[in-house]
């Protein structure tokens, strides 16, 4: 799956927005650029480890739970370079 190469501190661009939930998607859709913050993990009374995403998306911290990865994709070096 795509989360396991997300790297702390490096941008992604939201993608297929259109697959989103309407509630959320104007928010996605012009975010612009997110940066990746890492790992949010806790574990639940029953034990079990929930693992979740942290971002930096539009000014605001979010959190992402891995349904969500799909949807980043790395901004490239060279579009970064280029104002993409």
């Amino acid at each position: 799956l795509f989360y396991y190469y997300m790297k702390v501190g490096e941008l992604y661009e939201v993608r297929h927005t259109w697959l989103l939930p309407h509630s959320t998607s104007d928010f996605w859709s012009s975010c612009g650029p997110v940066l990746y913050v890492g790992e949010d993990v806790f574990v639940n009374q029953d034990g079990k480890k929930i693992v979740n995403y942290v971002v930096l998306a539009g000014g605001e911290r979010r959190t992402l739970d891995q349904s969500f990865l799909k949807f980043l994709e790395p901004i490239s070096c060279s579009n970064r370079k280029a104002g993409v």
